[in-house]
């Protein structure tokens, strides 16, 4: 048969569907990372979800300087979106972190960064992996957004502010 039955296209589909949100994956905001540089500051980044994740923080920054050494995941205006894949998660796991101060992360702009959300996603789910970027991206694409993150410091407040971003990227749409 050369095409599935709408039964089966309903489950593939359904498994492969990650939530619609950028919250549910953002397991771990911090407000007040310390660190020099972009390594340190994804081994700081690695060791917060570690726990979250179930991996070695060890591994995770592997994963992450690996994927860093391919090319700069720095986006410019002051956020980066580090993300690494592996056969250990079932799901996404999300951090968003926020540094005292800027820090180079080698951006093809020449601005430091204080923004980056780290994504870590399953092997096995390479879609869920590059929805998970877009929508992040989408939402940090705004100045606005960066500048209303850098000034509060809790992360309730920092939750509605992308759920706020989030509602209006998707009212475009």
């Amino acid at each position: 048969m050369c095409c599935l039955q709408k039964k089966e296209w309903q489950h593939r589909t359904d498994r492969n569907k990650m939530n619609s949100s950028v919250l549910s994956f953002l397991n771990i905001i911090v407000t007040d990372l310390d660190c020099a540089d972009k390594y340190e500051c994804l081994k700081k980044a690695s060791q917060r979800l570690s726990g979250v994740a179930n991996i070695s923080a060890d591994e995770i920054f592997s994963l992450l300087k690996l994927r860093e050494m391919l090319g700069s995941t720095a986006l410019g205006n002051a956020f980066a979106l580090p993300h690494a894949k592996t056969d250990k998660l079932s799901k996404l796991i999300g951090g968003l972190f926020i540094t005292k101060r800027p820090v180079d992360f080698e951006s093809l702009d020449g601005l430091q960064t204080q923004i980056f959300f780290v994504i870590l996603a399953p092997s096995i789910k390479p879609s869920i992996q590059l929805k998970a970027l877009t929508k992040v991206a989408k939402i940090f694409k705004s100045n606005d957004v960066k500048e209303k993150i850098l000034k509060c410091r809790t992360p309730d407040d920092i939750k509605n502010i992308i759920k706020d971003a989030e509602s209006k990227i998707q009212s475009y749409v």
